[in-house]
């Protein structure tokens, strides 16, 4: 099946993928395994007769941490394939047709863990003082199923940067057991358990109504939690990031930082080691059960947490440079194989668009140039002047003949930019329809010809 090059206008492909992305990964990894663990967790030590202050905890958060999930993560989870299936479908298809299975079974572990969270939920009233062996084995299902789902997840996720030798031999074990798939497992699942348990220590800190004693050895327990997570985050991140090629990993702090802000070499690595160490000390103040300092502590941990799972998933996308797949496929989806066959015969790619939008508005030349913009620019860069990376400021003060000269070396201008892919005559019209869009914001000015002596002399005569 073919589809449409659709890309979003102002807001541009990558940040409403990331909006969505990175929303839901802080409520899946968070909430539906970190804080979810956690709180079965407590209800098992009230079943192993620890107390039933740890039921009562997980009794207070377990309804709006299920309709949490069941909602916004839900929703955003698709979301997820629903937005990369229309602004990526080439790229989503193949991922697909590689992973059919994994993906299918994964799906089927996604469907297990919502019915089993929402039977924990709704036999909570039943089973908690007449079974409650029954409601814990329950819960620990769910918390198999839910780990189940992110180590399927995570091979898939993993193969996306580092796709190792897979470009060549194309075997199923190549792509899933890339280098990057075991410490991302741990990595995924050691945040998810660090964000609950830090949650549950903030909302322990905060709202819990018990006796002090109670409030101390549940906040200890948190505390303790998040710390050897932080721990194992640690490591599992260090082995991530020593797996991902060089090429690639240059690019990290410029994926995260502004173009400025990425010259200064101490700036990103001072600020993480800072943070790790708020996150640590939050810990820390909570095993001694300080609920006081905690409350204070706790709030700037959470947004640093955010801030770090925005920072690891901006990384694992944008260090790719201009690859989707690398070695495989551009960001732009054209595969590099037809990318070189292409090159090779100086070819049209235009024929190769079944769907191009062609409203009636434009001359020919220039609905050429819009679809080979959409095919070879716009996964990158907006035409709405005042949009994330408007191709029009980008361009402000050039020539035609420069624009010409610099679609044909894009990927030697910035290690993200993909290669132009098409003829040199399509390269023409590219650089004529990006030179209108610049002049129509008012980035370029159309430089006025000289005057003829036959027209000075009629403004002589006009004056």
């Amino acid at each position: 099946m073919i589809f449409p090059i659709l890309h979003i206008p102002g807001l541009g492909d990558g940040m409403t993928i990331a909006l969505d992305a990175v929303l839901h990964v802080v409520i899946s990894h968070g909430l539906a395994i970190g804080l979810m663990t956690m709180l079965i967790l407590f209800q098992t030590l009230t079943y192993m007769g620890k107390g039933p202050h740890w039921a009562r905890i997980t009794r207070s958060l377990l309804g709006p941490v299920v309709v949490v999930i069941t909602s916004v993560g839900a929703v955003t989870g698709v979301g997820i394939w629903f937005i990369t299936g229309i602004l990526a479908p080439e790229g989503i298809g193949s991922l697909i047709h590689l992973f059919f299975w994994p993906w299918f079974i994964e799906w089927g572990a996604f469907t297990s863990e919502v019915i089993l969270l929402l039977f924990y939920y709704y036999l909570w009233d039943k089973l908690a003082e007449k079974h409650p062996g029954r409601l814990t084995a329950l819960g620990w299902g769910y918390v198999v199923m839910a780990v189940i789902s992110a180590i399927l997840i995570s091979g898939i996720l993993g193969f996306m940067l580092t796709p190792a030798g897979w470009p060549w031999g194309q075997t199923f074990d190549q792509a899933y057991y890339n280098p990057t798939f075991v410490p991302q497992v741990f990595l995924r699942l050691a945040a998810g358990l660090g964000i609950g348990s830090l949650l549950l220590a903030a909302w322990i800190a905060w709202r819990f109504k018990g006796t002090q004693q109670e409030r101390g050895s549940a906040l200890r327990l948190a505390g303790g939690v998040f710390l050897g997570c932080v721990a194992v985050a640690g490591v599992s991140a260090w082995v991530y990031f020593s797996r991902i090629p060089m090429t690639y990993l240059t690019h990290w702090k410029f994926a995260v930082a502004t173009s400025y802000m990425s010259q200064l070499p101490d700036f990103l690595p001072t600020l993480n080691a800072v943070g790790v160490g708020v996150l640590c000390l939050t810990g820390l103040v909570a095993v001694l059960r300080w609920p006081i300092i905690s409350r204070i502590l706790c709030i700037p941990a959470i947004l640093l947490c955010v801030f770090m799972v925005m920072e690891f998933e901006r990384i694992r996308e944008f260090v790719r440079g201009p690859y989707l797949l690398p070695g495989y496929m551009y960001a732009n989806q054209v595969p590099l194989v037809e990318k070189l066959a292409l090159d090779e015969k100086n070819e049209n790619y235009l024929p190769r668009m079944r769907w191009v939008d062609d409203s009636g508005k434009l001359p020919p030349d220039m609905v050429a140039g819009q679809a080979l913009f959409a095919a070879n620019c716009g996964v990158c860069h907006t035409t709405v002047k005042g949009g994330l990376n408007n191709i029009g400021i980008r361009v402000a003060g050039r020539t035609l003949d420069s624009l010409n000269a610099i679609v044909d070396i894009t990927e030697n201008l910035g290690p993200f930019m993909t290669p132009f892919t098409g003829s040199e005559s399509e390269r023409l019209l590219l650089a004529n329809y990006i030179y209108m869009l610049g002049t129509e914001q008012g980035y370029i000015k159309i430089p006025q010809a000289p005057k003829t002596p036959a027209a000075h002399a009629a403004g002589r005569e006009a004056k």
